[in-house]
């Protein structure tokens, strides 16, 4: 039981170590193709927002499976609803108080929410069909 925890969680760590690894690039590419060296916060900003989502849905998938299949669609889609309409506000809100570059927060946040969107249906993908193995070999 120990191991199986410790490769859970060594599969989580490495998912958002790569989940890193790509947030860095991308600021990396953002700070270059501008020629210096310092890169705004607004970009910062939008790369806090969509990983803050992405372990949100983490979060919120990983508490779903523990449901069944019924209530496992149920919470995945209000979990979903509120992240959206909680990512609406922020977004808003920023838009409303920053006097920064609004494209460079927009296209920031975008990119990021679109990379981990991605991660999140991969894992989601990996992880129901890692629960019909479990099912099937219970038989």
């Amino acid at each position: 039981m120990i191991t199986r925890v410790g490769k859970q969680l060594l599969k989580v760590k490495i998912e958002f170590a790569l989940l890193g690894l790509l947030s860095s690039l991308f600021i990396l590419f953002s700070v270059l193709r501008n020629g210096d060296f310092s890169f705004g916060p607004d970009l910062l900003a939008g790369c806090i927002l969509s990983v803050t989502n992405a372990f949100l849905g983490y979060v919120f998938v990983e508490r779903a499976f523990r449901l069944n299949d019924n209530m496992f669609m149920l919470f995945s889609m209000a979990a979903m609803a509120v992240r959206f309409f909680l990512m609406i506000a922020a977004v808003a809100v920023f838009l409303v108080t920053a006097t920064g570059n609004i494209l460079e927060f927009v296209g920031s946040f975008m990119a990021f929410y679109t990379i981990f969107l991605v991660f999140e249906v991969l894992h989601i993908n990996r992880k129901t069909d890692l629960l019909k193995v479990q099912r099937v070999a219970a038989r």
